[in-house]
């Protein structure tokens, strides 16, 4: 039976190999170090670098002093334990050592005078070729195969540089035996192999050892990266959280139950006029607060101290904030408590959101439905009034006030339309619905006819200037109705100037048509708010019959023809009202 080597003599084995592989690794150090020196002393031959040589042999030495001859150089040359030719412009061999001929198992006489290429394998001699045709430009080196005499093959180094001689210029090759070298990586691959089986052998004994342990590494591993992941989650979603909360438009805070300030983002800071200093008292300082029906805020009604006394929370509760020297304004406040985890309250959590334009839009609609219903109601009444008047009379004979009754009528009739008018198309507008019907239309065409049916007010004068070749591409019904809108509120608030003044410019590529009167002009602070729905002019006290429609469903039709309205005025002097429309091309 084989013997079966444990795994002690294996490494054993394995350790005197690796001291032989040292071993012969230092040998072939010390084999490329003398091959650099004598390179390095071939070169300062060459060069005329040195004028003398000191040969060292065992127990001898020789001083050899350079005179110019050819006998000294080869002596060297002789001594040297690389092989050493010299090749002319064919590649034939003119000089070689004996050390040369040594390597390929032959003579010297068989080496001079033949083509060192017919010495090199067939697999490499293309390689020759190129280091042969590149040594004469620069010197070159390389590993090559070569045969001996018996055919074997060599590994050699070969190194070539060119050689200037009194008759031409010659190539120099060195040859180094790399066999001793080839052997030692041979045997070197071969104890790695051996190592890698005994390794083999030592993973397989090893196995369950080493499993437990990979398991257990890995289980720490996963634990660690969860561990790892799980706080750079935590970090991530702090700082999302933080930025959310830094760039949010509702303010948040957040109180103890003792009524301090633990933390407020800058929205919450702005609305309630604070700041972000921890432990400050929650309702002082700040802006003062108050109830929807004007009385102050008690901290007892503050959403937030009722939300820690009952625990419950509280949604949407308005309050007005007055703010020194400003408007007062209004927040949607809804809070919740912060429960630990048994359940009790240790602080809540409040939003703040602004909803003053909320509130003035619920104001303004208030408002819309008290005029609407006073508007719709004076033409119902005066329409009630005269159908009585002409029930009575309609039997007396008495014609003339039938038809005044009539005509009475029918104007209440024609107001009643325009308001029910103005509501549809407010309703269409919001809806999406208003429909355009665009021909071409002669722009001054337009105004004179929206002007002669408005003649009937004697008592105004209208003029109108500008081009008249003009053309849109428009709906005339709609543009009429922006028109007679723009002419009726002329004569409603400038009731004291005989003069309105329709004028039509070309800027670029548009049309432009301005309503220009010398009424009492209107008050800057009211002329950003002309066009919102429900918007009515209120100067020095006066108020004007109308639902605030008429310049917002306006400003809506120019808007759906792809124009621009708007208004100049100033106080004491008149107003313009004008619009913008792309010409017809």
């Amino acid at each position: 039976m084989e013997e079966t080597k444990t795994i002690h003599e294996l490494e054993q084995e394995l350790a005197q190999a690796k001291k032989q592989v040292s071993g012969l690794e230092l040998q072939l150090e010390e084999t490329i170090i003398q091959l650099e020196e004598a390179r390095d002393t071939i070169h300062a031959i060459h060069s005329g670098e040195v004028d003398a040589l000191v040969i060292r042999s065992e127990g001898n030495t020789q001083l050899y002093t350079l005179k110019g001859s050819d006998e000294t150089y080869r002596i060297i040359i002789e001594q040297m334990t690389e092989g050493a030719m010299t090749l002319d412009r064919e590649g034939l061999v003119v000089y070689s050592n004996s050390r040369c001929a040594t390597m390929i198992s032959t003579s010297i006489e068989r080496v001079t005078g033949q083509l060192f290429r017919s010495f090199v394998t067939p697999t490499d001699k293309a390689l020759f070729d190129r280091l042969f045709a590149e040594a004469w430009e620069t010197p070159v080196k390389a590993e090559v195969n070569v045969f001996d005499a018996a055919g074997k093959t060599i590994p050699v180094l070969l190194s070539l540089n060119t050689l200037i001689l009194d008759d031409g210029t010659y190539l120099s090759v060195i040859m180094t035996d790399l066999t001793l070298q080839k052997e030692t990586q041979q045997l070197l691959q071969e104890k790695n192999i051996q190592l890698e089986e005994a390794q083999e052998v030592a993973r397989g004994l090893n196995q369950n050892l080493e499993k437990t342990v990979l398991d257990r590494t890995r289980e720490l591993e996963i634990s660690v990266l969860q561990k790892t992941l799980a706080e750079k989650e935590l970090r991530s979603s702090r700082e999302q959280l933080a930025r959310i909360l830094e760039t949010m438009i509702e303010g948040v805070q957040i109180v103890t139950p003792d009524g301090r300030l633990n933390y407020a983002n800058p929205m919450a800071q702005k609305l309630m006029g604070i700041t972000a200093t921890e432990g400050q008292e929650y309702l002082d300082p700040g802006y003062p607060k108050f109830k929807m029906d004007g009385d102050p805020l008690t901290r007892e009604e503050d959403p937030v101290h009722r939300v820690m006394a009952t625990g419950k929370p509280v949604f949407d509760f308005e309050i007005g904030v007055q703010p020194p020297g400003k408007d007062k304004f209004y927040l949607s406040v809804s809070a919740a408590p912060l429960m630990d985890e048994n359940a009790q309250v240790i602080g809540s959590v409040a939003t703040f959101m602004d909803v003053t334009n909320r509130r003035k839009v619920i104001q303004q609609k208030d408002e819309f439905i008290s005029v609407a219903s006073h508007e719709l109601k004076t033409p119902v009444t005066s329409l009630k009034a005269s159908l009585q008047l002409m029930n009575e009379v309609k039997d007396k004979g008495n014609p003339e006030l039938v038809s005044k009754l009539i005509t009475q009528a029918n104007k209440s009739l024609t107001r009643l339309s325009v308001l029910i008018e103005d509501l549809l198309n407010v309703s269409k507008i919001r809806g999406g619905q208003l429909m355009l019907n665009k021909r071409a239309v002669s722009i001054y065409e337009l105004v004179t006819a929206c002007c002669e049916d408005l003649h009937q007010e004697k008592r105004f004068n209208i003029r109108v200037s500008g081009p008249q070749k003009l053309h849109v591409d428009a709906d005339p019904d709609k543009l009429e109705q922006v028109l007679v809108n723009f002419l009726n509120n002329a004569m409603k608030y400038a009731a004291d100037s005989k003069d309105i003044e329709i004028r039509i410019t070309q800027p670029d590529d548009h049309v432009k048509v301005s309503v220009i009167d010398q009424g009492m002009g209107i008050a800057p602070d009211k002329v950003p708010h002309l066009f919102d729905r429900y918007f009515r002019v209120d100067n020095s006290g006066t108020q004007y019959s109308g639902l605030g429609l008429g310049l917002y469903i306006s400003a809506e039709i120019i808007r759906k023809h792809g124009g621009q309205i708007g208004v100049e005025s100033t106080p004491g002097a008149g107003s313009t009202f004008w619009f913008t429309l792309p010409l017809r091309h």
